[in-house]
């Protein structure tokens, strides 16, 4: 992608350059806006679900409306957001990494619009946009333990979605947290796609999962937006487990999902949708991870019988190494 510097760098000093902006930005209208994907379906009951539900919060305790827009499939992302900021709303808020180039590509065309991209890093170029996203590699490590400590076979397995770097992180970080327990325990990985379809394919994740299943393997993570619902419905039949993701995905199939890598994309949109209304919005990169209470393993009713008491202290205790730095959990980097 081709990044341009905003052009008032050219012509201002830097202080008066966020003073010129942040004079643009306060005449613009709050009316907020979120855009998503979801393919066919709704919801996915997973990522998107928990935007929304941050969204509806926001609607219940600060009285805020806003519209919603999922994006089709066959319409280019770029001139759909446009269409979107044409109609005067901000913040805008855009949920997922394939948001990233669109924003980047408007951002200084609309000075006056904060955007707000979940899941997608968004270079500090401009002061009107804001990035934030999440340390996938900490929570996944967490039910990579609770995999390989529940495991029977030593064969654990992950589905992920589209082939891209934040699915690849997930999968790295579930990786590193079952070789943490069991040095030697194989994980087996596949992937549904790598298009965008492949969020929205719980026929093909359920294909993959009972391949897996088959294969002896007795565990699978997955995180892949609505297509995760064919693992978790593969894991019911083939009476194994699965591991949820975003959501708390537990009472889904109780007895047979382990745990959920809860993801709190809820507050994240939340809390941008409560600072621009105050005001209190703010551009640049905030990243989330165990130490900001953004990621979680869940235990409920419906999988209590599942998750012993010692084994939720031990996870807990590596969490809590990982977040004063005694733990260091790779990130997944593209070669």
């Amino acid at each position: 992608m081709v990044l341009g510097l905003c052009v008032f760098t050219l012509t201002m000093s830097h202080a008066e350059s966020s003073k010129r902006f942040k004079s643009s930005l306060a005449q613009a209208p709050f009316k907020p806006a979120m855009i998503y994907v979801t393919g066919e379906q709704d919801s996915d009951r997973a990522f998107i679900e928990m935007a929304r539900s941050g969204a509806l919060r926001a609607k219940k305790e600060l009285g805020i409306a806003f519209e919603e827009y999922r994006l089709p499939e066959d319409e280019d992302p770029t001139e759909f957001l446009r269409s979107v900021a044409e109609k005067g709303y901000s913040p805008i808020i855009a949920v997922g990494y394939q948001n990233v180039v669109p924003v980047l590509t408007l951002a200084e065309k609309f000075p006056k619009t904060h955007f707000t991209v979940i899941d997608g890093l968004v270079p500090p170029l401009y002061q009107n946009v804001q990035s934030i996203i999440f340390k996938d590699h900490e929570g996944a490590f967490l039910v990579g333990m609770i995999a390989a400590y529940t495991s029977k076979s030593n064969h654990i397995g992950f589905v992920g979605g589209m082939d891209v770097p934040l699915i690849r992180n997930f999968s790295l970080g579930y990786l590193q947290g079952a070789k943490f327990v069991r040095p030697n325990i194989q994980v087996s990985i596949d992937m549904v796609g790598d298009t965008a379809e492949a969020w929205s394919q719980p026929d093909v994740a359920y294909d993959l999962a009972t391949k897996q299943y088959k294969n002896g393997i007795d565990v699978i993570f997955t995180a892949a937006g609505g297509s995760g619902l064919g693992v978790l419905r593969a894991a019911d039949d083939a009476k194994a487990l699965a591991i949820g993701v975003d959501t708390n995905q537990n009472a889904l199939y109780p007895g047979h999902v382990l745990t959920s890598m809860v993801k709190r994309v809820d507050n994240a949109v939340f809390d941008a949708m409560k600072t621009s209304f105050k005001g209190d919005w703010q551009a640049g990169i905030k990243s989330l991870g165990l130490k900001e209470s953004a990621l979680d393993f869940a235990v409920d009713e419906n999988n209590k019988n599942l998750i012993t008491e010692e084994l939720i202290e031990q996870v807990l205790i590596t969490r809590e190494r990982i977040i004063n730095g005694l733990i260091e959990v790779e990130m997944y980097s593209p070669n």
